[in-house]
């Protein structure tokens, strides 16, 4: 079976795939995401209901503006850019969540980070990807974020920092202005850009994405080795260390998983092509 989902995996990787924030700019999906923020389009008719898949991809939309903007906007590398698209899709194939619309992008920065926001929006920078040494490494850290997104664990905290708002308000018609809307999105990112998601979290986003790579056919040691290389070189200055758990505390976790789920593809030579 998994010689079949490999075979799958090809063929995703095959395809063009639909490209997301190109060097031009920033497409259509995140132009209406920053049309929600400025503006509040958000259809919730009460902060307390769980937040439904049109309320989701706003928030998420402007998440992800947010994080481009952190980070320097895009890498300018268009064939980069397709190709992490490529692999991305291939791992969404497989996930928890495969029904979503994802978009993969590679945001122009050195510095080592890999995030996501609610939707379907997963980023890596350009420094972690030209640290990475084959694709299954790169499939591991896009399979992580995939797994935040797929176990909702920002889209809870979101929902938690909106229902708290939500009863200082005095009436719920509140939260179709822009105001409100604005006041969740700032007070998430407050935090989730500087101090990252709950650890347990991320654990748990290390395994499932762990599985992710067993099932589509990839080694599914792809996260863990690329985690080994960064403990190496672990410092509590990067953006990476300061907003994830100890990443030797990561590997250990993950080494069991790994042992149990046998062997995979790790495809370097389709790696080093791709980023030439």
């Amino acid at each position: 079976m998994k010689h079949l989902h490999f075979c799958l995996l090809g063929a995703a990787l095959a395809l063009a795939g639909c490209t997301f924030l190109q060097a031009a700019g920033l497409n259509l999906d995140v132009d209406q995401a920053r049309q929600a923020l400025a503006t509040g389009a958000v259809k919730a008719t009460a902060a307390q209901l769980p937040i439904g898949l049109e309320e989701e991809r706003a928030y998420g939309g402007a998440i992800a503006v947010k994080i481009v903007q952190k980070y320097g906007g895009l890498d300018g590398n268009a064939a980069r850019g397709q190709y992490v698209q490529r692999v991305g899709q291939a791992v969404a194939a497989y996930s928890a969540r495969p029904e979503l619309d994802y978009h993969f992008g590679v945001l122009n920065s050195d510095a080592v980070q890999a995030m996501s926001a609610p939707g379907g929006y997963v980023f890596v920078t350009r420094g972690a990807l030209l640290k990475m040494r084959n694709e299954a490494e790169l499939a591991g850290v896009l399979a992580h974020e995939v797994a935040h997104i797929g176990a909702k664990h920002a889209l809870g905290i979101i929902q938690n920092v909106k229902s708290r708002q939500a009863m200082s308000d005095a009436a719920a018609d509140a939260w179709k202005g822009a105001a409100a809307f604005n006041g969740v999105i700032g007070k998430f990112l407050d935090d989730y850009l500087e101090q990252g998601l709950p650890k347990d979290t991320e654990f748990e986003a290390d395994r499932l994405g762990t599985e992710t790579l067993a099932r589509v056919g990839w080694a599914p040691g792809g996260l863990r080795d690329f985690l080994q290389l960064l403990a190496a070189a672990e410092s509590g200055g990067d953006a990476f260390y300061k907003t994830h758990p100890k990443t030797a505390d990561r590997v250990a976790k993950l080494e069991p998983i790994v042992a149990a789920l046998g062997s995979g593809e790790t495809l370097e030579a389709r790696f080093r092509a791709a980023l030439q």
